[in-house]
């Protein structure tokens, strides 16, 4: 049933109304697109009572528990395997984290009625595998928490997901963070500290692992929050993320979008966004304390993920290993039939992110890779 259906609605249906209205009133929305907006819109006011009991009865108890201020965060360029370390960290029994449905419905998580009716409604309608990759989808599996905080307030670079054509003016407000005041900081760290504290009552575990490629361009504003943070930094061919990304984009994008690119712009806007997160991540990185960050490539982790996962636990102390290898390779098993898409890239395409993103190949030794389809 969930494949007839095949359905992906913008995260939106979570959002304030007073938000979601206003991103409505200050995007143009594509005449072809007025459904959706109208579908999502619909969902939204049906939730809002749910929301507003949340957050008026049960928001504040959580408020008053105390985050460890250790979380883990996964960062890296997207497409360069953060999901993958994500869902293997996520199996260690202490490792809490944001659920899919979370990430959608972060104000329907402990009212009964509420979490009955819109967790049933995920599970019938987002499809079993993400468009673009064929990862496996289901609401209680790991997520990034990017859309949370800006569900409450306006600030989320994924806002770009519904609205792809402010995608730069996103990029340079909430990862750039030009013109960002102190309040607004502000307000995005008391949401940050609600939804980790949120993860960790939904699934019952003590210790917070992030994942969210957006906060490699935000690490001196995590490292305010949380002074003795753990980072670990995930990187895959420069290459092959720009194909990777291109494809993800142009599969998910349809399903989501309001209004819409060109592929001309949007293969523009992945290498600039590169360029500039990864510099931005180049220059942030000393800040990091010594001891608290690791750093490994997709491909060590993709030959050997246990391997490179073990790493991780002797690096930072986290104990309970061996009990989370056997997590793991539980996992690994169950999985083993995932199939990563092939791509293939044009000649001229290949020149420029040669040229733009050559300090990164550079730097993390990377090459054009051998069996890579190049055409005219």
């Amino acid at each position: 049933m969930r494949e007839s259906f095949n359905v992906l609605l913008p995260p939106a249906v979570g959002f304030r109304l007073s938000l979601i209205l206003k991103l409505l009133a200050r995007n143009r929305v594509k005449p072809k697109y007025y459904f959706r907006a109208f579908l999502t819109l619909l969902i939204n006011i049906i939730n809002a009572p749910f929301r507003l009991y949340e957050r008026l009865f049960i928001n504040p108890r959580i408020a008053r528990v105390r985050v460890p201020d250790d979380p883990i965060f996964i960062i890296g360029h997207w497409r360069s395997g953060t999901t993958h370390l994500h869902n293997l960290l996520s199996q260690d029994k202490q490792m809490g984290y944001v659920t899919t449905y979370q990430g959608v419905f972060p104000d329907t998580m402990f009212t009964w009625l509420g979490k009955l009716i819109f967790k049933n409604f995920m599970s019938l309608l987002i499809p079993s595998t993400r468009k673009g990759d064929n990862v496996k989808l289901d609401p209680e599996f790991p997520q990034e928490e990017e859309f949370i905080p800006g569900m409450h307030i306006p600030f989320c670079f994924y806002y770009y997901w519904m609205f792809p054509r402010k995608i730069m003016e996103y990029y340079d407000r909430y990862v750039r963070l030009n013109g960002t005041s102190d309040k607004m900081m502000k307000a995005w760290s008391s949401e940050y500290l609600m939804l980790i504290k949120k993860a960790l009552k939904n699934t019952g575990r003590t210790k917070y692992v992030s994942k969210n490629p957006t906060n490699t361009g935000r690490i001196p504003h995590l490292l305010k929050i949380f002074p003795h943070a753990k980072f670990i930094h995930i990187h895959r061919n420069p290459v092959e993320v720009y194909i990777s990304t291109k494809h993800f984009l142009s599969k998910l994008l349809p399903f989501l979008q309001l209004n819409e690119l060109t592929v001309e712009e949007m293969k523009e806007n992945i290498i600039y966004i590169y360029k500039e997160i990864m510099a931005q991540f180049i220059h942030d990185k000393p800040l990091i304390p010594k001891g608290h960050f690791i750093e490994i490539r997709f491909e060590d982790l993709e030959a050997d993920p246990l391997r490179e996962v073990g790493k991780i636990y002797d690096s930072f102390n986290i104990p309970g290993k061996e009990q989370a290898m056997e997590e793991m390779r539980s996992y690994l098993i169950e999985t083993k039939e995932y199939q990563r898409n092939k791509h293939f890239i044009r000649k001229e395409e290949l020149q420029k992110v040669l040229e733009t993103c050559g300090f990164a190949m550079e730097r993390w030794h990377y090459k054009v890779p051998d069996e890579l389809t190049i055409t005219d």
